[in-house]
């Protein structure tokens, strides 16, 4: 009887062991969830529609300083419109100082650059404010406004038939630059042209 009760423990154990054995392994654990990151908010507008609208109101005080300030906020925040009112008040606005800090500010920013708005400098009652015109259309050097520019070759104030022939001679320097550029372009295409039919033969 012993010899049965230690031959069944003996199976019992063995069988045990061999059940450990052949059991699959359990899975890994499944890794943990990467900690949520909260996005920033994005920050939210400086001015409000309904503010911007006033701050461009504000672009018809009569205070010239009020006035300027304006301009130099919505210039801040690249305001869409800044372009055209800037236009308007170069040919409306009384300050003859006013209408030469807008020629300045319309040169300097690629948005800004509006022609029209430079033309219309061009016509100004005020000699500087024509002059400061004439140097932001040879900065910025379209040359497609030649035929206003030469206009003012037969303006009364000779500073401005000087600054007009000056300006004129800007966009004949550019064409110059412009057209040596295309040359150097072109000889390059032809040589490499060239050396890929030398290297085909």
């Amino acid at each position: 009887m012993p010899k049965v009760f230690a031959l069944v423990v003996f199976l019992a154990s063995a069988g045990f062991l061999m059940y450990e054995y052949l059991r699959p392994a359990a899975p890994p654990p499944a890794p943990a969830a990467p900690p949520i990151v909260e996005r920033e908010a994005e920050p939210a507008p400086l001015f409000s529609a309904t503010e911007i609208e006033k701050i461009r109101q504000s672009l018809r005080e009569p205070d010239a300083a009020v006035r300027w300030a304006a301009v130099q906020v919505l210039y801040n925040i690249r305001d869409p419109q800044l372009g055209a009112l800037l236009e308007r008040m170069i040919a409306d606005d009384q300050d003859v100082e006013m209408r030469i800090k807008i020629v300045g500010l319309m040169k300097g920013r690629e948005e800004l650059m509006r022609l029209g708005g430079l033309v219309k400098g061009l016509h100004d009652v005020d000699k500087d404010v024509r002059i400061a015109s004439l140097n932001a259309l040879g900065d910025i050097g379209d040359p497609s406004v030649s035929t206003w520019v030469t206009a003012l070759l037969k303006d009364p104030d000779p500073e401005v038939k000087i600054t007009a022939l000056q300006t004129l001679g800007r966009f004949h320097d550019k064409r110059k630059v412009e057209f040596r550029i295309l040359v150097e372009k072109l000889k390059k295409d032809y040589e490499e042209s060239l050396r890929r039919a030398a290297a085909r033969r």
